[in-house]
């Protein structure tokens, strides 16, 4: 990697997208006295989603960032519990009620739409540390210009910024415009997502899953798995579904596709009866396609970097898409803070991405291996029987300030003895 020897001052930001890595994204630039401008495409009335959690590499720059974690009304996780496919009998159990203790904070299950309501509204509220953020909503990127810094939007306007955050999501498209062109291949599987309140769950006889403080799985050797767990104060249970995509051949692009609870149903006719039940009762049912994105070449190209979902789209096998999202957001938080105000923009952003690729392409490509073998997921993976495999440890005490701090005096002292090349991508 080749160091640029200008030292520019940083103040004026922007994030391409408002979900919740663009929002973490702003949110942590906020806390370091930046001016942050996020632009959204759409207007929010028509967000969406069933659970999302963060393990403690996620939640810790929730803490890090001051947000109020209780106003999201998550869950905290106390186990992971495994279920035979058909009689629902409990087989494992891993704990987690030891996770502050062993990794400093929680490990949070989340609605995501109460988290993305409160990370917007801590992005630009007038209290808390720093500047609010500026949001503009029916802002769509159509251009980049990433050694400018400039940004064209469908509606004519232009905006030019130190530093562009492109956070649009797995169908971004400023990825293009960085030159990145996405190998996607559709996955063998596809997945349900639904969701069912807790006063339901009663009613059926079924009050126990909302009350479990813990994601329940069903099968996943193979393609085959259910996962299920409380969110939003325990007063609703979220579901994703897998199953193999010929049961129903989707070819429909996206994951909000509405079907019905009997279609869930009817997909999985050896499955626990109880679940079954609560499929057929279940509000909010959607179905997702899933595909399979290659590790993209690079994520920075002048002033602009990639973020989430548009940097490492990867399968939702080890709950890790929303961490390393904010695991994102939490390294731009940390080289563009003053401790690095020695480093030029395009030197924070070439560290941005030495931190965060490895990493991230790690996490994708075990996330794919665990789509068809639950063995492969933390908390039910082990170094011990196969070495390499993701664990929780390996996850969730990693500390990013550390290898941060690590990279910049790495290439401090490499950049000290070899020639600056100004040329980047």
């Amino acid at each position: 990697m080749n160091l640029l020897t200008d030292v520019s001052e940083f103040a004026w930001s922007t994030v391409i997208g408002s979900g919740l890595g663009g929002l973490s994204a702003a949110i942590a630039l906020r806390r370091t006295g930046h001016q942050v401008t996020v632009y959204e495409r759409y207007d929010f009335s028509g967000e969406v989603g069933a659970s999302l959690s963060l393990a403690p590499n996620g939640s810790r720059f929730l803490e890090e960032w001051e947000v109020d974690i209780p106003s999201a009304k998550p869950v905290v996780l106390q186990k992971l519990i495994r279920h035979d496919w058909s009689s629902g009998n409990v087989t494992a159990e891993y704990p987690l009620g030891d996770y502050r203790e062993r990794f400093g904070t929680d490990y949070n299950n989340f609605h995501r739409i109460d988290l993305h309501r409160h990370l917007k509204n801590v992005a630009i509220a007038e209290t808390g540390g720093g500047s609010p953020a500026q949001l503009k909503v029916c802002h769509r990127a159509i251009k980049l210009d990433p050694a400018q810094g400039k940004i064209t939007f469908d509606n004519g306007k232009e905006a030019g910024h130190d530093v562009i955050i492109c956070a649009d999501g797995i169908r971004s498209q400023m990825r293009e415009q960085l030159g990145i062109i996405p190998d996607v291949a559709p996955s063998t599987s596809c997945c349900y997502r639904c969701i069912i309140s807790t006063k339901k769950l009663r009613e059926l006889g079924l009050g126990e899953f909302a009350e479990n403080s813990a994601i329940e799985f069903w099968g996943g050797n193979g393609i085959d798995k259910i996962v299920m767990s409380p969110c939003s104060n325990h007063e609703v249970v979220s579901c994703y579904c897998f199953y193999p995509v010929e049961k129903n051949n989707l070819k429909e692009d996206g994951w909000n596709i509405s079907s019905t609870g009997e279609n869930l149903a009817a997909t999985f006719p050896d499955l626990d009866e109880r679940l079954r039940t609560l499929f057929r009762n279940a509000e909010d049912v959607k179905m997702w396609r899933l595909y399979n994105h290659e590790p993209y070449p690079y994520w920075v190209s002048g002033r602009c970097c990639l973020l989430g979902d548009a940097a490492h789209p990867m399968m939702p096998d080890q709950s890790q898409g929303a961490c390393m999202a904010l695991e994102d957001a939490g390294a731009l938080g940390i080289l563009f803070s003053t401790k690095y105000a020695h480093l030029s923009i395009l030197e924070k952003l070439q560290l941005y991405e030495l931190e965060r690729k490895p990493r991230a392409t790690r996490v994708q490509e075990s996330s794919r291996r665990a789509r068809t073998d639950i063995t492969e997921r933390i908390g039910w993976s082990s170094a011990n029987d196969r070495p390499g495999k993701l664990t929780i440890e390996e996850i969730c005490g990693y500390n990013m300030h550390s290898h941060v701090a690590e990279l910049v005096e790495r290439i401090s002292q490499a950049s000290s003895s070899n020639p600056p090349v100004s040329e980047q991508r």
